[in-house]
């Protein structure tokens, strides 16, 4: 399913933007910003690394993209979708398992409330080693 992109702003959906979108798209993994950078450059040559990354903040403000910031410092990013999760992120191959839930729970929803605080968003990453990487350091 293609993401809706909001025209309201009054910025169009060039070819550029629509490109980045289908990187995004086509990949089930999270990339950062130069991954989208070197796969959009393939069909458009002249696209520069802060056209992608100027795209990629407005798609993530606009909700259409998740960026998430690994340990490493390095954002990467990915579909936001309809389904909202969290990760497990290894920090020697930089894979993410997606939690199939959210771990926020009753304790910080009422905490929100009784501090008057009304959430737009959330990030919530743990960050270890997956079973491949430990394997293949024994």
């Amino acid at each position: 399913m293609k993401p809706e992109i909001d025209k309201t702003a009054g910025k169009r959906l060039t070819l550029q933007k629509q490109a980045i979108i289908d990187v995004l798209h086509a990949d089930e993994r999270m990339l950062t910003a130069e991954e989208v950078y070197g796969r959009v450059r393939e069909k458009h040559p002249n696209i520069s690394l802060g056209t992608v990354y100027r795209n990629l903040q407005g798609f993530s403000t606009q909700g259409v993209v998740r960026r998430t910031l690994y340990a490493d410092g390095k954002a990467r990013y990915e579909m936001a979708g309809h389904v909202h999760h969290h990760h497990l992120i290894c920090l020697d191959c930089g894979g993410a398992t997606e939690v199939p839930w959210c771990p926020v729970g009753n304790e910080v929803v009422s905490f929100m409330a009784e501090s008057d605080f009304s959430p737009v968003s959330h990030q919530f990453e743990i960050y270890g080693h997956c079973k491949q990487c430990r394997e293949k350091k024994k």
